[in-house]
């Protein structure tokens, strides 16, 4: 049968093909949102953190109300870290991976004038400590860090007037430099364009710690600056042990915070002291529920599409029995009335999937307005929408071939 003559057959009976080709957009429509939004919460859960992650331990709130740590009370804490039994290295930071109390934000721009966000990791001795892959130029030389605190007299400090040293991802060097070197050559920041800094090294990956922008390959939009820290009510550790002392070096990690810092904590803290992957998997609670949310509304989505065109097709060929019935008596062989239903689900669902498109589109510009939710990539809606005429063809294959058994005999007395 010509697609003249099908068009034809569903214009005289419409109401059944319209039912179908509704469902069907709003399977499409949600289905590609959907998609969208569950890829954006697994994207940082697959993003390589460039950690030695077997070996880091996080120190995190070690946090006074009365008193401020100087420069020289910080680092010595690191320095009585880093001589406890079980511990290879300690860095002070500010910012670390995984930890979302504090974050230091960057607009850098390059001589091209390419700007990106980026996350700002603080510390002295970071690239050993967190167990970085340097793959261009070099770390920090000790004469190179400056004390950095955030305390009002900190802040007040005058700024330097050379440009300052830092190590980028090679994400950030392809994405400001073109896939160029980036060693040796200079930044900016957009907010303070008389600050510049300048690149020094390059390492593989370094996991940004505001997680809901590392997506659609902003994880690794990342640097780290020569900043020593003090001044500061609030600290931070990134301590990297040895695996086979991992609980001598735990606890020892606990009696060293205490006897450094207990006095001027007070009795109520509550110094979080973790391993990378614990605190990853508290990081991302968050994440894999709306995950886990995301996956049952597109199952439910999936269901209830794959039962609705089962049930409105199955009734559709109920009706059309005689019909089926005429065409296998004048020859119609069963794979010719099955292609049949099949090539007319195919343009049913079509377009539904088309007005789908659409209507996914204008959803998620509703979702922008009114949740801030990124804008959805176009990639996503032929995506989506191939996956629901997948989802029609093979919900749509029972029927047709009940249709297709039909003896001619039974289906010409039907009425």
């Amino acid at each position: 049968m010509s697609l003249r003559i099908m068009f034809k057959m569903l214009q005289r009976h419409a109401l059944m093909p319209t039912l179908v080709m509704l469902q069907v957009a709003l399977a499409c429509a949600i289905l590609c949102n959907v998609l969208f939004l569950v890829w954006q919460r697994v994207q940082p859960m697959v993003a390589p953190s460039g950690l030695a992650e077997d070996e880091l331990v996080l120190v995190d709130q070690i946090f006074s109300r009365t008193h401020t740590f100087s420069a020289a009370e910080a680092h010595a804490g690191q320095l009585a870290l880093a001589h406890t039994p079980g511990v290879r290295s300690a860095s002070s930071a500010l910012g670390l991976p995984m930890i979302g109390m504090v974050m230091v934000d960057y607009n850098l721009k390059s001589p091209k004038g390419v700007t990106v966000g980026v996350n700002g990791y603080f510390g002295e001795g970071l690239v050993k400590t967190l167990g970085l892959q340097l793959v261009e130029g070099r770390d920090f030389l000790p004469s190179e860090y400056r004390d950095f605190g955030i305390t009002q007299q900190s802040s007040d400090v005058d700024k330097p007037s050379s440009p300052e040293p830092v190590i980028i991802t090679q994400s950030l060097e392809r994405q400001l430099f073109d896939g160029q070197s980036a060693v040796g050559k200079n930044l900016s920041v957009t907010d303070d364009p008389e600050h510049g800094y300048f690149v020094v090294g390059v390492v593989r990956h370094l996991l940004r710690n505001q997680l809901t922008l590392a997506t659609d390959g902003r994880g690794d939009n990342t640097l780290l600056a020569a900043k020593r820290i003090g001044d500061t009510a609030l600290l931070s550790y990134a301590v990297r042990i040895d695996p086979a002392m991992r609980d001598v070096a735990m606890h020892g990690i606990s009696e060293t915070v205490k006897r450094q810092f207990g006095a001027e904590m007070g009795e109520d803290a509550q110094v979080r002291i973790a391993t990378y992957a614990q605190t990853r998997h508290e990081a991302l609670k968050s994440q894999r529920a709306a995950l886990w949310l995301f996956a049952g509304v597109t199952i439910a989505v999936i269901l209830v599409t794959a039962i609705g065109i089962m049930g409105l097709t199955g009734f559709w060929v109920q009706r059309r029995t005689r019909q089926i019935g005429i065409q296998r008596a004048l020859g119609a062989r069963r794979s010719q009335v099955l292609r049949y239903f099949m090539l007319e689900n195919l343009l049913i669902a079509g377009g539904g999937v088309l007005v789908g498109m659409a209507l996914a589109y204008v959803a998620n510009g509703l979702l922008m307005h009114y949740y801030e939710l990124p804008r959805l990539p176009w990639n996503y809606l032929p995506i989506g929408g191939a996956a629901v005429l997948l989802l029609g063809q093979l919900a749509v294959l029972a029927p047709a071939r009940r249709a297709a058994e039909v003896p001619p005999v039974v289906a010409t007395r039907a009425i």
